[in-house]
């Protein structure tokens, strides 16, 4: 024994140098190196010519002890199954030295199967175009001597050899890439895998060759008998085009497929016409195809440009106006509207004749774009009256037209002012920055003779003064944002030159806050969030940067381009993604204003508070195994931080009691191997612990190779179990496999050549010769992939609506073992999310796992998938097994939302007013003003066509509007009103007080304010006059500051004026609804909000708990209160039972409402939701024990009622918790039942003694059959008996004694009521039997709806019963049966009878439906939903569709409307109703009887008219008021005429 130690020492120990050691060592081996297929046998000799004390072989398997008198000893194995051997012959020499020799084994196994495939590719390739193919060999070994080649037909193309390390069976699969041309037709391609072992292998070397590869190939058009004339088109959208396409060759049919002017095959021609006289599609490929005599066909595509020219092309300077200052950078823009193919797209730049740059696009959009170019210029003196233009050229190719269509803006002019050098003015400062409401005061001077210098500005304006040389523009309190100052002088020789003052006025915010978007509470580790700063009222914006901080590190910062000079909030938001480091870091923001050298110093900063942060995480050790030598001081300490805190569990074959302790003294505990797992909600972590003695008798001198194996469900799996002690037997306990006790081996191996059992422990044993026995546990994980991954969406069709939270859910079937299932969610190509679980059931499982997405408007078109992957460690497949959705398209429905609320324009006749915004749907536009009398539906005007002032465009669709202002400037000052009114647009409560200023800085006439309240008569030596109201009552007033000018003409100024009332409550309530809701069911909760105003500014909100679910926006124009209903469909769950909902209405009235919004609250919705129990894992394993309990506990609403059943009970127990300790082994089934449906689990009570529980295994352990239909399951056993057998009604199987494996089978089970079980009679005396659970089932006969007791269309609002009949189903514990309306599902019924016999159900459903109805279809769907092991998917049979007529009265969107007369509008009162309603007028100004429901405008005098639509359920009224476009004459306006009638009179 001490011999064999002293040479396994050798054999290890890195310290015995081999080297040379066969020229030394006097041992010869024969032959020298072996090579042999895995499972065959090998032999290899071992002499001496010395005289010697002994010799043997070391070895895993063959091993020869020590001989003395032989001279040739022989290594011997039948059957080799280790991979990694390493055997050596040794020698101790009469000199007492040892020596030995290693023997180099390569065991070998040729692949199972070598298979050849494209990647990503069917059918015929295209000749000249690229293709992967893909060459995979299963389960070959030793990879490094494997070499895979790639043959086409027999020439050798390519090969690939290995430089891996793996012993043991591996995959591979090696590409190749091709570009195939028309040679290839018809050509073979294959793969080969050839191991060549060298000498010692097999001759020749093993080759193994895929199937071929039949490559088709399409070739190009010069081989296909076909010639197209022309063979490029080039067409005008909506222009025509034809093409011929011909052959000379007999055929069988030839034609065109085309989306636009197809062609059917036609046998009897050799030329046929593609004709489109209107093509009106962009993307058109048509295509000529002729079918050969010999059978093949072949075609040729048509290349196909449809293009348009550009609307317009127009020229315009990017934030600047006016002359040009010599030598500073200026920015030109070119606007091409609406052109196609922009790829065919130029842009030149010219100056005067001269090309300056020109741009090209790689754009493949083949749908008309508009396309913006810049070109930035630094104008010199010489350009001073320089033209600039851009030109956008189409340039189609010879096809297209020639020339090339080229379309030429407008020129600019452009004016240069020379460097202030050359004006003899200085200014100091030469820039200032003034806070909002501050003085300033600037000198200009000159050094020159002149006629005169001054200051023209809005305010402080300094008139001409002829004998001074240094005049000053002092403002003392200045509060208009947008001025420009400019000082000119009038120079002797005639010219006049001025130098503008540059000034920003600036305003700090008036707060900075920091938040989270969405979210509220503790965050989860690796997960995205978005953190939000609102900077609030602050100025001029281009000067702001907002930084985000963590702690005192800047983590990132926003700078902006918005040209705005007035206040403005903003709101910057930061992705983070944050780690377990991060758990109580402060995140804030800082807003900073730097203005310049000019500006104040430092630069203000304003900070928000900062934001702390808490991070939940999951528990991770830092390794994943420790060894620890066992010691009095020597902990085992599984401490590892998480948050939320971990609790702790240890397992092990040498621990009795539960240890929730994260510590445990080593000294306490049995030398083996300890695994603690920490877990919190988020996760799971384990570490093993290997605890060894100091003594190396106490340790199980046992090896397994693999220590882990991962199989997949059916695979094959082996593992070795070798010692290197003396024994007295060794063997394997197994369910399967099991291999028994073997005394004269040192390694046994345990082999299942299909492995089905979900839960298997196999344990290696051995009862060394010294002590007791000894064990080492197989950890055995068998997987499963999931059948299918899919993504939908969770009670939701059609588009998303920005802002709007949805539901995303993933569902994964059949997968296991789920706890090493991660479910992750990408957008495109990001992650976004990922959940594991921490379920211990080892059977396959369905998993649901939902996202909360909450879309905007970059989403538009966005693409969600799912992936499953299955990481199952090192032992596992690599890469780990991913399974991915289709990708599911997010069209998201978004408002309108302008980049900026106002813009300036300068009259020209190359300048539009463009109102043109982004939206979905596309918006609707309109346009308002003082100087508009038509209506205008475009979204851009011509400035040119305009009067000046102000213009407002409102972009609408569906969910909301946004307006932008547009002021329009003449280029002359004297055309623009020289009225300021401060403020620009006031927002007043109703009978609140408000007062304006309107002044102005030019001589005049007289001013005064026109207004039905507050109005202030023409006063003409004043220049600020105030419109003041003490108590505002008018909801609809339009107060006018006018001023009549000294040169005769008058202008005027419009104050906006919005006029509110908050609501005078909010409150909530469920529609046609009382007491607890129903899992899964749809319900409709309702929000009214009362006398509000105006409601174009309310928004809607609704909430649960504190997470906002959606928002609604108005679009009435109504400015006087009125009642607002908005309701929302909600399908709760059982986590919402408790939740509380809310409504919220808010007003938001803009920067000059009240701040914050007004938001007023309902009272709070507490909902109780009904679920049925739903355990979490559907089958337990229970080792019997006094202190375990069978917890059969779950929650459900109402509380569920408890009922066991198994073959060991025979008490009714209605408890939900039994003691183990007071049961047999066995399988016991609890179900848990209220009335809304049942759970049932199945514990498995296992004894701690091996020989209670009944060594039977069923396959499958659950049948569903169809009535009248086959089933066969298999009844093993790995025990000696004296026999077994099935008992059953049908298919019984007698006892049989010399087998282990016997079926129960029935080629037509037509019995509904079935017990089988199969038995086994043990050599120790007792019978044991299992069940066989049976499900016999039938599909229904037919599923019908009708309407109880109606037949005639139904009446909006009342209640209406429907009824659907399922005919001969069975059995019906497992139907549901569902209501849809259209395809929502509204209701669901299950059923808790026992019945196995076919039964007729008959369900109701109560509807009471509305307008909105009428059309509807209604069905109901019987579904049987057998489980796992029933037929996939579950079987359904649908009703035919109940079409419903709803009769509803009229209802018209709105009360009022204000109309303008004009010769295109209408008076339109046509409303929606069922039956359809007749129309009647009425009106002081009518006195004919009208029926229609719409009149001209033109023909009616201003005044009210009401409409009243009727039909038999009701009526319905809504007044039109009729506007003259022309304002009512003032008083002033009166006595002027009056006072010129006098002076005419006296004349005359």
């Amino acid at each position: 024994m001490f011999q064999h130690f002293i040479v396994y020492l050798f054999a290890v120990s890195p310290l015995v140098s081999l080297t040379g050691a066969e020229a030394e060592c006097p041992l010869q081996l024969n032959p020298q190196r072996v090579v042999v297929r895995y499972g065959g046998s090998v032999e290899v000799n071992c002499n001496t010519s010395v005289l010697h004390k002994g010799m043997g072989w070391e070895a895993n398997e063959g091993i020869v002890p020590k001989i003395i008198n032989q001279n040739l000893i022989t290594w011997r194995v039948s059957e080799l199954i280790d991979w990694d051997i390493k055997p050596f012959c040794y020698i101790n020499t009469n000199d007492s030295k040892q020596c030995l020799i290693e023997l180099p084994v390569t065991v070998y196994k040729t692949p199972d199967s070598v298979s050849i495939s494209t990647v990503n590719h069917r059918g015929p390739m295209k000749e000249g175009q690229q293709y992967e193919l893909q060459c995979d060999v299963h389960d070959v070994a030793p990879v490094q001597y494997l070499t895979v080649k790639w043959y086409k037909g027999q020439t050798l193309l390519h090969q690939t050899t290995f430089s891996d390390t793996d012993k043991t069976p591996v995959n591979k699969t090696v590409t190749l890439l091709i570009r195939p041309d028309r040679a290839d037709d018809g050509a073979q391609y294959r793969c080969e895998a050839e191991l060549d072992l060298g000498a010692e292998g097999p001759q020749p070397s093993p080759k193994y060759s895929s199937e071929p590869l039949n490559v088709e190939v399409y070739c190009a058009e010069a081989e296909c008998p076909l010639q197209l004339n022309p063979q490029r088109v080039v067409v005008r959208y909506a222009g025509s085009v034809e093409v011929n396409c011909k052959t000379s060759v007999l055929h069988r049919g030839m034609g065109w497929e085309a989306s636009e002017g197809a062609v059917p095959m036609t046998k009897n021609q050799n030329l046929i016409t593609w004709r489109v006289i209107n093509l009106t599609e962009w993307d058109i490929f048509p295509i000529c195809y002729i079918n050969l005599k010999k059978g093949a066909q072949c075609k040729v595509e048509l290349p196909v440009t449809v293009y348009q020219t550009p609307d317009s092309v127009s020229i315009s300077t990017v934030n600047h106006r006016g002359p040009m200052i010599e030598g500073q950078q200026y920015e030109l823009q070119c606007d091409v509207h609406d052109v196609a193919p922009v790829q065919n797209l130029t842009v030149k730049w010219y100056k005067g004749q001269t090309l300056l740059h020109q741009t090209t696009f790689s754009d493949t959009d083949k749908t008309p774009e508009n396309k913006t170019v810049t070109l930035l210029i630094r104008p010199d003196r010489a350009d001073d009256g320089a033209q600039y233009w851009c030109e956008a050229e189409l340039d189609l190719g010879a096809e297209g037209p020639q020339p090339s269509p080229k379309y030429s803006s407008e020129p600019l002019n452009v004016e240069v002012y020379c460097a202030e050098a050359e004006c003899p003015l200085q200014l100091n400062p030469q820039r200032v920055v003034v806070r909002y409401g501050g003085s300033v005061e600037v000198n200009c001077k000159t050094s020159v003779l002149h006629r005169g210098m001054g200051w023209e500005a809005s305010e402080g304006a300094v008139p001409k003064i002829i004998n001074q040389n240094l005049i000053t523009w002092k403002v003392i309190n200045l509060t208009e944002w947008d001025i420009f100052p400019i000082c000119y002088i009038n120079l002797n020789k005639g010219a006049q030159c001025k130098v503008e003052l540059p000034v920003t006025v600036y305003k700090t915010p008036d707060s900075v806050s920091i938040s989270t978007v969405n979210h509220r509470g503790p965050m989860i580790e690796g997960q995205q969030y978005e953190l939000q700063c609102d900077v609030h009222d602050v100025a001029p914006v281009q000067y702001l940067t907002v930084k985000w901080y963590k702690g005192q590190t800047l983590l990132n910062q926003t700078t902006f381009s918005d040209t705005d000079k007035t206040p403005v909030n903003k709101t910057v938001t930061l992705l983070i993604r944050p780690d377990r480091a991060d758990d109580g870091a402060q995140y804030w923001c800082e807003a900073e204003l730097d203005l310049g050298a000019e500006g104040p110093q430092p630069s203000p900063k304003y900070s928000s508070e900062p934001l702390n942060v808490e991070v939940y995480y999951k528990p991770q050790h830092s390794s994943s195994t420790e060894t620890i030598i066992k010691d009095d001081k020597v902990m085992l300490d599984c401490s590892v931080k998480a948050n939320p805190a971990p609790d702790y569990t240890w397992s092990s074959d040498h621990l009795n009691l539960n240890i929730s302790s994260s510590v445990i003294e080593s000294s306490a505990l049995s030398p083996g191997k300890y695994t603690c797992t920490a877990t919190n909600s988020l996760g799971r972590d384990s570490k093993v612990f290997i605890l060894k003695s100091t003594g190396a008798e106490a340790e199980c001198p046992l090896q397994l190779n693999p220590q882990r194996v991962v199989v997949r469900y059916g695979g094959s799996v082996e593992v070795n179990c070798k010692t290197s002690v003396l024994h007295k037997g060794m063997g394997w306990e197994a369910s399967e496999g099991a291999v028994p006790k073997i005394i004269n081996q040192n390694l046994i191996t345990w082999r299942v050549s299909e492995l089905t059992e979900w839960d298997m422990f196999p344990f290696c044993y051995i009862n060394p010769n010294e002590g007791a026995q000894c064990e080492v546990k197989l950890p055995v994980t068998i997987y499963k992939t999931p059948d299918s991954v899919s993504i939908s969406t969770v009670n939701h069709r059609g588009p998303m609506i920005e802002g709007q939270q949805y539901e995303l859910q993933c569902d994964v079937h059949d997968v296991a073992p789920v706890q090493y299932l991660t479910v992750k969610w990408y957008k495109g190509q990001t992650l976004l999310h990922q959940t594991t679980f921490s379920d211990t059931d080892k059977t396959p499982v369905n998993k649901t796992v939902t996202l909360l997405i909450r879309p905007d408007r970059a989403d538009d078109g966005a693409q969600y998938w799912c992936e499953a992957e299955l990481d199952l460690g090192a032992e596992g497949p690599q890469p780990s097994p991913k399974y991915s959705s289709e990708p599911l398209n997010v069209e998201v429905y978004y408002k309108p939302q302008h980049s900026s609320s106002t813009e300036t324009i300068i009259k020209d006749d190359k300048v539009m007013l463009d109102c043109s915004v982004k939206a979905n749907p596309a918006p609707d536009y309109t346009w308002s003003s003082d100087h508009l009398n038509l209506n205008i539906s475009s979204s851009v005007i011509e400035s040119s066509a305009l009067s000046p002032g102000k213009y407002t465009c409102t972009a609408t669709n569906s969910l909301g509007r946004d307006s932008k202002v547009f002021i329009l400037k003449s280029t002359g000052a004297e055309a623009e009103c020289p009225l300021q009114l401060n403020p620009q647009r006031v927002v007043v409560r109703y009978g609140g007080s408000v007062e304006v200023n309107c002044k102005t800085s030019v001589l005049h006439r007289g001013m005064g304010w026109e207004a039905s309240e507050g109005a202030v008569p023409m006063t003409k030596n004043q220049n600020l006059i105030t419109w003041r109201v003490i108590n505002l009552t008018e909801w609809d007033i339009f107060p006018i500051c006018y001023i009549n000018l000294n040169k005769g003409a008058q202008c005027k100024v419009e104050l906006p004026v919005t006029v509110y009332k908050t609501p005078d409550s909010v409150s909530i309530s469920t529609v046609n609804h009382r007491g607890p809701m129903i899992e899964g069911q749809q319900y409709e909760l309702q929000c009214d909000v009362h006398d509000v105003a105006p409601v174009q500014y309310l928004t809607v909100k609704w909430y649960k708990g504190q997470t906002l679910l959606n928002q609604t926006t108005f679009s009435d124009t109504d400015k006087t209160p009125v009642n607002k209903t908005v309701t929302l469909l909600i399908r709760p769950d059982r986590d919402d039972d408790g939740a509380q909902y809310r409504c919220e209405a808010e007003l938001d009235l803009g920067a000059e409402g009240p701040q914050p919004s007004p938001k007023y609250s309902s009272e709070p919705l507490n909902v109780e939701v009904y679920y049925k129990p739903q355990h979490s894992s559907s089958t337990e394993t229970i080792i019997k024990d006094d202190k375990v309990m069978l917890d059969c506990s779950v929650k459900a609403n109402p509380a569920p009622d408890y009922t066991w059943s198994s073959d060991h009970l025979n008490l009714n127990i209605s408890s939900s918790v039994i003691e183990s300790s007071a049961l047999s082994p066995g399988k016991y089934t609890c179900t848990a039942t209220n009335s809304l449906g049942r759970d049932s689990k199945v514990f498995i009570l296992k004894s701690t003694g091996a020989e209670a529980e009944c060594p039977l295994q069923l396959n499958p352990q659950r049948v569903v059959v169809r009535y009248g239909g086959s089933v066969e399951v298999n009844c093993k056993t790995s025990v000696l008996h004296k026999g077994m057998g099935w008992e059953a009604s049908e298919g019984a199987v007698p006892k049989i004694i010399n087998q282990n494996l016997i079926t129960w089978r029935v080629s037509e089970l037509t019995e509904w009521d079935i017990f089988p079980f199969c038995y086994i009679n043990l050599n120790k005396g007792a019978q044991c039997e299992v069940k066989l659970p049976v499900t016999v089932y039938k599909t229904p006969d037919s599923v019908s709806i009708s309407t109880v007791n109606h037949t005639k269309p139904m009446i909006e609002g009342q209640q209406y019963e429907l009824q659907c009949d399922v005919h001969d189903v069975a059995p019906v514990e497992y139907l549901t049966v569902k209501w849809y309306k259209n395809q929502t599902l509204i209701n669901e019924t299950t059923f808790s009878d026992t019945d196995k016999t076919p039964v007729n159900k008959t369900v109701t459903l109560l509807i009471r439906p509305n307008g909105n109805d009428n059309r509807a279809q209604y069905r109901c769907e019987a579904e049987l939903d057998l489980g796992a092991e029933g037929p996939q998917p579950s079987p359904k049979y649908s009703s035919k569709s109940l079409n419903v007529e709803v009769y509803y009265k009229p209802r018209h969107s709105s009360s009022t409307e204000t109309i303008i007369k004009d010769v295109k509008g209408v008076l339109n009162c046509t409303v929606k109703a069922n039956p359809a309603p007749d129309y009647t007028w009425s009106s002081d100004h009518l006195n004919l009887n009208i029926s229609s429901s719409v009149i001209k405008s033109s023909a009616l005098s201003p005044g009210k008219y009401t409409c009243t639509a009727s039909n038999i359920l009701g009526r319905d009224s809504k007044v039109f008021i009729l506007k003259s476009t022309g304002i009512r004459p003032t008083f002033w306006t009166v006595l002027t005429v009056f006072q010129l009638s006098v002076a005419l009179i006296s004349v005359i």
